[in-house]
């Protein structure tokens, strides 16, 4: 498998003050479970985002939502600290002192199984589904606590970025997260190697004589070039069906393309973007944005509503 490096994300990033796990409504990132619980105990994959803000005490935390174990009030401190709020004994808990020097230890109480972390390294290398990171990670190391055969063995953040790696131990063994997908500021900062076609739409609902706009993404990090015939000059369609299912607007119609046959050998990411204005009475629709290629479908079908 092709691994990509990424350290030169870090050249631009000060030696001090990186924020080692971005707190923003609608950051999402997506973890792949492997070691003794894979496929087993647990879901192979979640999803955890941050779903909203709630102020306490005047004190704003933002809501981490989808991670195992429930979610969490969190907030970083004067100090640095990343810090989580229980409503059960109203009170902060700390869970990493990004703050602390390399070799320092701090009160943890984000696992109840490990009540004690060290900051091992803030230069740490890491390899992930993400890629090789050669440096600029920053570990902490657990050490062992009151629970036998249980705990969080070591956690690894990126800046900018937030929790990349955590490795903890059950009595089944090593279980390791991974990050695989990060969103961040309304963006795809990073994903693991994929291919995949999405489309979106540049409104939720829309009116009877307003443009829409599709955009359409393909992607192919795999590192092997994905080889697509398009039988003709077009480039993409976009099918608009009522509830019913029936075709009513389809923005190739009355088009003329070449008939030559091309060939596309494709890596990274290509975007097509077009406005149609099917002129539909209000109603529920749903709208495909497809590739006009042979021998494959490549297509991603979206809901509309126009009012």
């Amino acid at each position: 498998m092709q691994r990509f490096v990424f350290s030169a994300l870090f050249l631009a990033v000060p030696l001090f003050g990186q924020d080692y796990f971005p707190l923003e409504t609608g950051n999402q990132w997506i973890y792949r479970i492997g070691g003794a619980l894979s496929g087993v105990l647990a879901p192979t994959t979640f999803v955890t985002e941050i779903s909203g803000t709630r102020i306490i005490d005047g004190k704003e935390y933002f809501q981490l939502v989808g991670m195992p174990g429930g979610s969490r009030l969190l907030r970083k401190n004067d100090a640095g600290t990343l810090v989580f709020y229980s409503e059960q004994d109203r009170t902060e808990h700390n869970w990493v002192a990004f703050q602390a020097a390399t070799g320092e230890a701090f009160r943890s109480e984000i696992d109840d199984c490990s009540p004690s972390g060290v900051i091992q390294s803030k230069n740490a290398e890491l390899r992930s589904p993400l890629g090789d990171f050669r440096d600029g990670a920053l570990r902490v190391g657990y050490a062992p606590g009151r629970c036998a055969d249980a705990g969080l063995i070591t956690e690894t953040f990126l800046p900018y970025v937030g929790l990349a790696q955590r490795r903890m131990s059950n009595i089944a063994g090593e279980v390791v997260w991974d990050l695989v997908y990060a969103r961040l500021g309304g963006f795809t900062a990073f994903s693991e190697q994929e291919r995949s076609f999405q489309a979106s739409l540049n409104s939720a609902r829309f009116g009877t004589n307003d443009p829409i706009t599709v955009r359409m993404t393909l992607r192919n990090t795999t590192g092997t070039p994905l080889e697509l015939t398009f039988p003709s000059g077009q480039d993409f369609d976009v099918v608009i069906r009522n509830e019913k299912g029936d075709e009513v607007y389809r923005w190739s119609n009355g088009r003329a393309f070449t008939l030559a046959i091309r060939t596309f050998r494709f890596s990274g990411e290509k975007n097509y973007a077009v406005a149609v204005r099917p002129g539909l009475p209000a109603g529920t629709y749903t709208l495909a944005a497809s590739l006009a290629v042979s021998g494959t479908k490549i297509e991603t079908v979206l809901p509309l509503e126009i009012r």
